[in-house]
């Protein structure tokens, strides 16, 4: 059968299938929130949200470096000479949670569960937020869990995906001088003073080359590997201790270094440039809607990625109209790294 054929049907069935969840009020809610509806048009988290890194641990006497590609042994060797600073972020982490968990067990015995539904929810969203970039990815996919969360919560947790605190200015363009290896200013001949979007890992600047072209600079926050790290260190000695239990049947362990060893990779971002490549490749001929912004190597490292500049809109800014050819491009996008190239991209396209 013909692409255009397939994918003509499959869209078909796509409209078919989103009115008549509609018509279910819970799902029409979901689907409102998976759009984006709920949002406003803030790029960044309220101003009283702060995200919690870990930084500035390289203690005197220790040589012990963190790996830059998953490996649980060298962890666990980094922190188990840092007992200071591993106390002090589960006291960091007991603290910020304590206050919403109590007044979710109020809530409980004073039966008003559902009364402060929306109230907790935005808590737990400012909460995840506060504990780092390994908890908002956490948050993120449980955003899209109906069966684990609620409407309202699913609708504050899917804030996670683009309304986090950034962090100055200054400190990113120090991370270009120490990645690219020269000030900003002699790479590119332009750059926003102050980012215009960002996300748990890092943030990102509109600039131009000297070449002139437009790009788009994203600046990893200093602290990151520190603090996934560690809170991989602090999770890992959970699910280490839960095993004693047979009650408990689900290997935290085996499941967190799974999800960590992909986490890694988007802490690479010559990893993400390069992926994104292959990506743009394989959807040129079936799927020439789907645009990948170029990537500049000579211009990316682990800690800065440059490319091409592309004008675009939010989902919950499209017209009406537009939002089920736009949804159904998605999915059918997804479906052919699923069940045809087998090479799944996440990134920016």
């Amino acid at each position: 059968m013909p692409l255009q054929t397939s994918v003509a049907q499959m869209s078909a069935s796509m409209r078919e299938m989103r009115s008549s969840m509609e018509e279910n009020e819970q799902l029409k809610v979901l689907m409102a929130g998976f759009r984006g509806s709920n949002l406003d048009e803030s790029d960044f988290a309220s101003d009283d949200v702060r995200m919690r890194l870990v930084t500035d641990l390289q203690d005197s006497g220790l040589t012990e470096a963190l790996p830059l590609s998953y490996d649980p042994d060298a962890i666990n060797r980094y922190w188990d000479t840092r007992p200071t600073a591993v106390i002090t972020r589960i006291t960091q982490l007991m603290l910020i949670a304590g206050t919403f968990i109590s007044g979710l067990v109020s809530d409980v015995i004073a039966g008003k569960l559902k009364d402060h539904e929306v109230k907790r929810a935005i808590e737990l969203r400012n909460i995840v937020t506060s504990l780092g970039p390994a908890y908002i990815k956490l948050g993120q996919a449980l955003s899209i869990r109906p069966d684990l969360l609620s409407p309202a919560a699913m609708n504050e947790l899917q804030k996670l995906c683009d309304k986090v605190p950034s962090f100055d200015s200054a400190v990113a363009m120090q991370v270009i001088n120490d990645e690219l290896g020269a000030p900003w200013y002699e790479i590119y001949a332009d750059l926003t003073p102050e980012p215009i979007a960002a996300a748990s890992l890092g943030q990102v600047y509109r600039g131009r080359l000297k070449t002139g072209e437009e790009v788009a600079v994203k600046v990893q926050r200093p602290g990151v590997l520190e603090t996934v790290t560690v809170d991989l260190y602090i999770i890992r000695k959970i699910g280490h201790f839960l095993r004693q239990f047979p009650q408990v049947t689900t290997d935290v362990v085996a499941l967190l270094d799974e999800w960590a060893a992909r986490f890694f990779d988007e802490l690479d971002y010559v990893k993400e440039g390069q992926n994104a490549e292959i990506f743009a490749a394989q959807m040129a001929a079936d799927l020439p809607q789907v645009v990948v912004p170029r990537t500049y190597s000579e211009l990316t490292s682990k800690r800065v990625l440059t490319v091409t500049w592309l004008d675009g809109e939010k989902l919950s800014q499209s017209k009406a109209d537009n939002v089920g050819d736009l949804v159904n491009i998605g999915v059918i996008c997804y479906l052919k790294q699923l069940l045809d190239t087998g090479f799944f991209h996440a990134g920016e396209p």
